[in-house]
């Protein structure tokens, strides 16, 4: 076990130095700070790529080539917090090092010979970008339905995920379910944190108190999205509706549908198996905890 613990280590890291090395650039690294690999992306689609019996170059080259793709899509997101940078630079080479990373898809394909997945990965960018189209369109608007928004957000951070599943284990139902749940759990639980910012900003939290707020608190809501500033209040009408426990709820549903799935698919590393325990981390829970006193 030891043995095979330290293999997937050494394979991962081998991926996580290709990744880094295709982001460097001498310009844009000295403006804009390198990402580090997202580790659900990044442990998942080495698994999928064991499930369908690839070599350790091939698993290489295309999870690299996903994680590219990811960060690229996630940088443009990034730009509206890059222009409030004094140096206009940040905003303009924000937008550059997204088209940066994610360009490189095809090169690193064609050179390796997986032309197939050029086109299950240009329509997954496709659907990404729509779903994100969709989001900015109207930012203000709180009446978007909790479930929905999640589902959109499940879209942003799973679509990439599936393409590759199609492609190489097309047959295997498993993966379809791992990946789905595996996604909207980490997907619940980076809105859990995204509460702690007590600001009015659209996020799963927010939709939520805002579906269940009185006229009165609706109105000192609005209050705050014009401030633009931090308030503790938001925290207290958190308690008041139990949000979080709402919110862990789902994640611990997702999580719970997940761990089958995990035992049957073939491929599952130890890393894969250890991010559904980092789910439920101490560092995980505070805030519930403190809705439930």
């Amino acid at each position: 076990m030891q043995v095979q613990q330290r293999i997937e280590e050494t394979g991962m890291q081998n991926i996580r130095s290709k990744i880094h090395g295709e982001m460097d650039h001498p310009y844009l690294s000295s403006i804009i700070e390198q990402p580090t690999p997202d580790k659900l992306q990044l442990t998942l689609s080495e698994a999928i790529c064991t499930a369908a019996g690839l070599s350790k170059k091939e698993t290489e080259v295309i999870v690299s080539t996903l994680l590219l793709i990811y960060h690229g899509l996630a940088v443009h997101e990034e730009i509206e917090w890059l222009a409030r940078h004094a140096d206009e630079r940040h905003r303009q080479l924000g937008v550059l090092a997204g088209d940066y990373y994610s360009s490189k898809y095809y090169r690193l394909l064609a050179e390796s010979g997986q032309i197939q997945l050029i086109g299950h990965f240009a329509l997954a960018i496709q659907t990404i970008n729509e779903v994100k189209a969709e989001l900015v369109r109207a930012p203000v608007d709180f009446t978007l339905d909790v479930e929905r928004y999640l589902q959109m957000q499940e879209k942003i951070h799973a679509t990439l995920l599936h393409a590759l599943r199609m492609a190489l284990v097309p047959h295997q139902p498993q993966w379809e379910a791992l990946v789905s749940h595996l996604v909207r759990a980490h997907v619940l639980k980076a809105e859990l944190e995204k509460m702690s910012a007590s600001t009015w900003t659209r996020h799963a939290a927010n939709l939520s108190l805002w579906q269940q707020a009185t006229n009165e608190e609706k109105k000192w809501l609005k209050a705050i999205k014009a401030s633009d500033e931090r308030d503790n209040r938001i925290m207290s009408l958190y308690v008041k509706y139990g949000t979080s426990t709402y919110l862990f709820s789902l994640l611990e549903a997702a999580a719970a549908l997940a761990k089958p799935e995990m035992v049957v698919a073939d491929g599952a590393s130890e890393e894969l198996r250890n991010l559904l325990e980092q789910l439920f981390a101490p560092d995980a829970l505070p805030r519930r905890v403190c809705e439930e006193g």
